[in-house]
C-alpha cells in the first residue's frame, strides 16, 4: 500500500493544512491495518501541454510489514 500526497490540485498549490491533513489520514490508514509507515519527501515531474517540464513536490507514505530494516 502506497500514498502519494500531491502538493498541488488543478495547478494550484494546496495549503500546508490541507496537506497535513490528508498525510495524518494516510498514516491513521496504515496504521489502523497494523503496518507501521515510512514516509519521504520526492518531485513529481511531467510535462505539460507545451511540452514544458512541470514539477511538483509530493510526499510519499508507504507501508511496511515486519522487520524489514536493514
Amino acid at each position: 500500500m502506497k500514498y502519494v500526497i500531491r502538493t498541488t490540485e488543478d495547478g494550484k498549490r494546496i495549503s500546508l493544512e490541507r496537506t497535513n491533513e490528508k498525510l495524518a489520514a494516510a498514516r491513521e490508514k496504515i496504521l489502523t491495518a497494523g503496518m507501521q509507515y515510512l514516509e519521504y519527501e520526492a518531485k513529481l515531474g511531467s510535462l505539460d501541454a507545451l511540452g514544458q517540464r512541470v514539477e511538483e513536490r509530493v510526499y510519499i507514505v508507504e507501508a511496511i510489514a515486519g522487520n524489514v530494516y536493514v
